[in-house]
């Protein structure tokens, strides 16, 4: 694996205006993303994970630029993709591909199979016509799926097989790296499986970078290298996935962790208590954001906003119990 990061996102930033009278007179701000910085090296899985509303999508759309930041930089092979003009980020976004959520909504109800693969070589006007089936020939082989599929519409699958599409577009134009935004989460656990295990081939085969979001922590586990924990727009830990999982450093990791079931009826393990309600994104608390609900908190963690420390070769955490 390359040393040089593929995608460097440094103190990304997002928020949203919410209420107001007007001319926008007593408006306030929803804090989506609020500083993120991470960096993902070429054929790499970093997971990035947390409470549904934490930020995990919206930081994925930012780097593709689906969304426009509010602050921060995310270069890509060390160019700027927030300052590319539309000819330049066109030609980025060949490089730089998503597999959506929810399959069926983003497939074109109206569209045959055959149509929605090829549109993307269609519109970076990559190669002729023959040679463009038979590229929509090879992926959908790569993915499980037959010939027959092509003059089919996407209602006439199953949800793994319209993921199974999804995929097969994402890969179409070869790209470096993948954002996967919680790819599996609206399958079935054994459909779940195969989806996981085709990305990992997938991976292996075409020495992708992934972005994988979710908030499976054995899935995560199973195909990560790294991890990053987000917590109301902030990263609060990030590091190897061994790392991470075997020793987890703040709070609320460990909470996730233990909250994860164990196939096992008679193993029984303490869970830390998580007192309090999420904060709301618009009115933070001072401090340490996580304080409210930590069975570990300090007085300083009202007044001290911490930041990613290092605790070791690559694992960092933003905890005050460690400053």
């Amino acid at each position: 694996m390359a040393d040089a990061p593929l995608l460097e996102v440094t103190n990304l930033v997002k928020h949203f205006p919410v209420g107001g009278g007007l001319f926008g007179r007593g408006r306030k701000v929803l804090h989506a993303v609020d500083g993120v910085s991470f960096a993902i090296r070429p054929g790499e899985v970093l997971s990035l994970v947390g409470e549904s509303g934490c930020g995990k999508s919206t930081t994925g759309r930012l780097i593709l630029r689906l969304l426009a930041p509010t602050a921060g930089q995310v270069r890509f092979d060390g160019e700027d993709v927030l300052t590319a003009d539309r000819r330049r980020m066109k030609a980025l976004r060949r490089q730089m591909q998503v597999i959506f959520q929810d399959p069926f909504a983003s497939l074109n109800p109206r569209m045959r199979v055959r149509t929605i693969l090829e549109e993307p070589l269609v519109v970076h006007k990559v190669g002729d016509a023959a040679s463009r089936a038979a590229r929509v020939l090879e992926i959908l082989g790569q993915v499980g799926l037959t010939a027959d599929a092509l003059d089919r519409y996407p209602h006439e699958f199953s949800g793994g097989q319209r993921q199974r599409i999804s995929i097969a577009r994402a890969l179409m134009l070869e790209p470096r790296l993948v954002i996967a935004d919680e790819p599996v989460s609206s399958l079935d656990v054994s459909i779940q499986a195969q989806v996981i295990n085709l990305v990992q081939d997938l991976r292996d085969a075409h020495g992708l970078a992934i972005l994988f979001i979710a908030h499976d922590l054995n899935m995560v586990r199973h195909v990560s290298d790294r991890v990053s924990v987000m917590y109301l727009g902030r990263i609060v830990e990030i590091g190897d996935v061994e790392s991470v999982f075997a020793d987890p450093r703040h709070p609320y990791t460990r909470a996730l962790l233990a909250a994860v079931p164990v196939p096992d009826p008679a193993h029984r393990r303490a869970r830390p208590l998580l007192a309090g309600d999420l904060p709301s994104p618009i009115d933070l608390p001072p401090g340490c954001r996580f304080q409210g609900r930590c069975p570990e908190v300090m007085a300083r963690c009202r007044t001290v906003d911490p930041q990613l420390i290092q605790l070791g070769p690559d694992h960092q955490a933003a905890c005050l119990l460690y400053d």
